[in-house]
């Protein structure tokens, strides 16, 4: 089974943040999606912009899907 990239995206983002993005995150605005980042980065991450964050799960998620093609 071929997992799904935003569900994917979801569970490693716990990883990083102090909660899982919700199943719904793709929906969110890139105002409320930097507002989330910035509440919910786990103390390593505090600082990152959070772009930078996003881009770190958004590579590591990348490479699990690779891995499933």
């Amino acid at each position: 089974m071929k997992p799904d990239f935003e569900k994917t995206f979801a569970a490693i983002s716990a990883h990083f943040l102090t909660q899982q993005l919700p199943d719904n995150w793709q929906d969110f605005d890139d105002e409320y999606l930097e507002e989330w980042f910035t509440e919910c980065a786990l103390d390593t991450y505090e600082y990152w912009d959070w772009q930078s964050v996003y881009s770190e799960i958004n590579g590591i998620t990348e490479t699990v899907m690779e891995l499933y093609k």
